[in-house]
């Protein structure tokens, strides 16, 4: 009888060690699944940018709603990895501009936020959040630094409203893209 209790814990036991073992595979091969078809990676020269998000590098505020810093941080993210596939230091910069192919596509150039009311922080680890008002911005730069030969780094990007005096039944908005320039002249785009 305790002969037949053991071989009973046994097939148990043998049968909970595959269900465990089917749903870890099932569970890292969905996971990359989904993440490399979310990835969107773009090239300079030097340069490969990784854009973590299905909207890539598009960047849209969809309606006019002021809220504080505190909120702000935690709205939409975009998220994007720089890596310098070179063994030399790259400069790199990353701007914010509109995206006049879907402005001209929505046909709603009448309908644009002003950049005055639209804020911003970008943050990367270790590091403190910079904030930037948009339309405060030289030449679209929101920043420019250094990367090491073979260093990559993650940024996390995100944009909201600031107080505003417009009525609230406006049907204004912003559509912008997030690009990562080598050295102020290379921009990094896709790659089929």
């Amino acid at each position: 009888m305790l002969t037949y209790y053991r071989k009973q814990l046994i097939k148990s036991g043998i049968i909970i060690a595959f269900i465990l073992v089917f749903a870890l595979v099932m569970t890292h091969y969905i996971y990359y699944k989904f993440k490399d078809t979310r990835d969107h990676v773009s090239n300079s020269k030097s340069l490969s940018v990784t854009f973590h998000e299905k909207a890539s590098d598009q960047v849209s505020l969809l309606r006019v709603t002021p809220v504080s810093d505190s909120v702000g941080l935690s709205s939409h993210a975009y998220t994007f990895t720089i890596k310098n596939n070179m063994s030399t230091t790259v400069g790199y910069s990353v701007k914010l501009v509109q995206d006049l192919e879907t402005v001209l596509e929505d046909d709603c150039s009448e309908n644009q936020m002003p950049l005055s009311i639209i804020k911003g922080a970008i943050h990367k680890d270790k590091e403190e959040n910079r904030f930037f008002m948009v339309s405060d911005l030289k030449d679209n730069t929101i920043l420019s630094r250094k990367l090491k030969g073979g260093a990559e780094v993650s940024y996390t990007v995100r944009f909201w409203t600031t107080t505003s005096t417009l009525p609230m039944n406006h049907d204004l908005h912003f559509h912008g893209k997030i690009q990562v320039l080598e050295n102020g002249v290379d921009i990094a785009t896709a790659t089929e």
